[in-house]
């Protein structure tokens, strides 16, 4: 794990680096730049044509015949999910105090990869274990309960757990559904993120461009509103000047 103007960030993984610059680049990309990036990441040419194929496989991203690749966007809903960070605010609306929750005592733990996809389901849509095989969210986003059980399931959510909305929480329940999230340690988190984000957006352009878009690795999205909104706001500013980067860095001979 590195650390640019203090934010840890991990280097990425050829299929990482593919993805981020495919989803950048909102187009398609030869595969002769593509392992152009993965040498500036210190990634092998072999090696980043083996993670092309692989995702290619996968229905990640689709090949041309020319060797060009792109963004597969009708492909698995993980892609899509993390994809769509720059619009997530938009799907939030007033909550009334309801919960979404799964409860999952019957999904068997023997499958360990079908168990991963059904946790990273959960962690994905926000879920946090009010109890044992009881995990819970706010129901404050568009669509509600109908619209949440299609993106558990798209996510490899188990066919065997319950997702029903949950309303009515006696009071002392309720405080310690509350309490399931740390809204000082987010804020201070997010504001620490947001610093280092400007922080690096300042040296941007002040440095070599292999050095800038090596250093344009974006932190990951978490989760209160102003904290969380001024956040999204500064890393959908500082990403649109990466790809400008990204996109000069390639086409250059």
């Amino acid at each position: 794990m590195d650390k640019i103007c203090n934010v840890p960030v991990a280097i990425p993984s050829a299929p990482e680096l593919i993805l981020d610059l495919l989803v950048a680049h909102s187009g398609m990309l030869s595969a002769q730049l593509l392992c152009r990036a993965g040498a500036l990441m210190g990634i092998g040419e072999s090696t980043l044509r083996v993670a092309l194929t692989r995702l290619a496989s996968d229905g990640k991203i689709e090949r041309s015949e020319r060797g060009s690749y792109a963004l597969n966007r009708a492909g698995p809903a993980l892609s899509r999910t993390v994809d769509g960070w720059r619009q997530r605010g938009a799907q939030a609306v007033a909550w009334r105090q309801d919960w979404l929750a799964v409860h999952d005592a019957g999904v068997h733990r023997a499958d360990k990869t079908a168990w991963r996809h059904h946790d990273l389901a959960l962690s994905l849509r926000g879920f946090a274990p009010l109890q044992p095989d009881l995990h819970i969210r706010p129901d404050n986003l568009r669509g509600g309960l109908a619209a949440e059980r299609e993106q558990l399931k798209s996510l490899g959510l188990s066919s065997t757990a319950l997702v029903f909305r949950l309303a009515d929480l006696d009071e002392a329940t309720q405080v310690a559904a509350r309490k399931l999230w740390n809204v000082r340690i987010l804020a201070a988190d997010y504001q620490r993120l947001q610093t280092g984000v400007e922080r690096s957006e300042k040296r941007l352009h002040s440095q070599p461009l292999e050095v800038a878009v090596r250093e344009s690795l974006l932190p990951a999205e978490l989760m209160p509103p102003a904290p969380r909104v001024a956040l999204l706001a500064v890393t959908r500013r500082y990403q649109d000047k990466a790809r400008k980067l990204w996109r000069e860095w390639l086409t250059r001979p």
